[in-house]
């Protein structure tokens, strides 16, 4: 089967991309002059440069051209690492991870709601036994959307039993400085064991709009369940563009300076 003159055109310039002919944000040839480089007409190359944004590398931007996609995840901590510090320790963890990789201006909004146990949050706190007592059917959740530069960033949902966050800081809409963590140690559980699954999926359109994510760009969808014995204490749900994030696992006796090491590391790099 021939290969099409648009995906020609969309070969070349990965290859080029890969190379590092272009820098990150740097402006690529506009439709005319690959048109001509290439002996195709103006439409042909506007739809071969289509395929490279549907593929989440380059940025078209309507009036001023097509640019080099500059992705710069921040470490997401997917295991506790010697050195880091609880998800929602926003001005002691998160927040300087951004600072580091060059973005300023940070926030973190969070919401605190009261609902009935719907059956797919019910499926993973109830994997250990059934709640008992009359708000047993009852989640507590905290939601904490964070924006960088005046977009949403990562958005993060964390659901407890109504019977261990109720009349608890848990229920309060201000930032845990100490950490949901030490949240729960202080009412008397212990975040013994978790179980994680990462997946990947493309967003609806609403995420799309609320995360200003161009064609061809899926989110993470990182899942915790954290235990006490065989008794559920939450479950959290963090959901993030795949191209601002990257997640970090470690294992063994991982060294103190492995999140420093870890934040200078760019799966996108050549």
């Amino acid at each position: 089967m021939s290969t099409s003159k648009k995906t020609v055109v969309a070969d070349h310039l990965r290859e080029a991309l890969a190379r590092g002919d272009f820098k990150p944000g740097e402006r690529l040839p506009g439709e005319e002059e690959l048109a001509e480089q290439f002996g195709v007409s103006r439409a042909t190359a506007r739809l071969g440069m289509r395929i490279l944004q549907d593929e989440g590398v380059i940025a078209i931007q309507a009036g001023r051209g097509a640019f080099v996609a500059d992705h710069r995840p921040i470490v997401h901590l997917a295991t506790p690492v010697s050195g880091g510090t609880d998800s929602e320790r926003f001005e002691d963890g998160y927040q300087p991870h951004l600072r580091e990789a060059g973005y300023d201006q940070i926030e973190q909004r969070i919401k605190v709601s009261l609902d009935t146990m719907r059956p797919r949050v019910a499926k993973r706190l109830r994997w250990g036994g059934q709640e008992e007592g009359p708000n047993g059917g009852l989640v507590v959740i905290r939601s904490c959307d964070r924006f960088v530069e005046g977009g949403l960033w990562q958005s993060q949902i964390t659901f407890f039993p109504f019977t261990i966050a109720s009349n608890t800081p848990l229920m309060t809409p201000q930032h845990l400085e100490q950490g949901v963590t030490s949240v729960l140690r202080d009412l008397g559980y212990r975040e013994e064991w978790n179980w994680d699954i990462v997946g990947a999926r493309m967003p609806s359109q609403d995420e799309a709009d609320s995360f200003n994510l161009g064609p061809g760009i899926p989110l993470l969808v990182h899942e915790r369940v954290v235990y006490d014995g065989d008794r559920p204490l939450r479950f959290t749900e963090t959901v993030m563009p795949a191209n601002r994030h990257q997640l970090l696992y470690s294992g063994g006796d991982a060294p103190e300076e492995l999140l420093l090491m870890a934040s200078d590391v760019n799966i996108f790099e050549r």
